[in-house]
């Protein structure tokens, strides 16, 4: 169950004075630390904004800290060996962070996308992630 998010960057830049017809959204995890049942998740959660031609940048949102949560204690190991072996999380894991940070970000980013004419960095839809078939990569759907 995730406890807290701890955030401690926020970044804005606005490269163009251009009218934004798209965004991105991309959440990279940067490190796992499990302390008994506890995990603390640091994570950079990155929204472009893309002009009318979709190879121009407009500018971005990045937001970096922790996310923390109190796991059972298999669950916590789990997240653990899965982190050290494959550098990502366990899907059910992953996608309870992933909706809690398009969530949270999201809010948090709003006042400070607006303070640069950006609108909200805020996510249409709940992430819902899949086991990707053997040689594909991650997925998710």
């Amino acid at each position: 169950m995730i406890t807290n998010i701890d955030v401690n960057k926020i970044e804005a830049t606005r490269d163009l004075k251009e009218m934004i017809s798209n965004m991105k959204f991309n959440i990279n995890f940067e490190s796992v630390k499990v302390d008994k049942e506890n995990v603390d998740v640091g994570f950079t959660f990155v929204t472009a904004y893309e002009g009318s031609d979709k190879a121009k940048a407009v500018g971005k949102l990045t937001i970096s800290g922790t996310i923390s949560a109190k796991e059972s204690r298999k669950d916590a190991e789990d997240i653990e060996s899965t982190w050290k072996s494959k550098k990502t999380l366990p899907l059910k894991f992953a996608e309870d962070v992933i909706n809690m940070l398009n969530f949270e970000c999201g809010a948090r980013g709003t006042l400070v996308a607006y303070s640069i004419g950006f609108v909200a960095p805020l996510p249409l839809s709940r992430a819902k992630l899949t086991e990707a078939p053997a040689g594909s990569g991650t997925g998710a759907g």
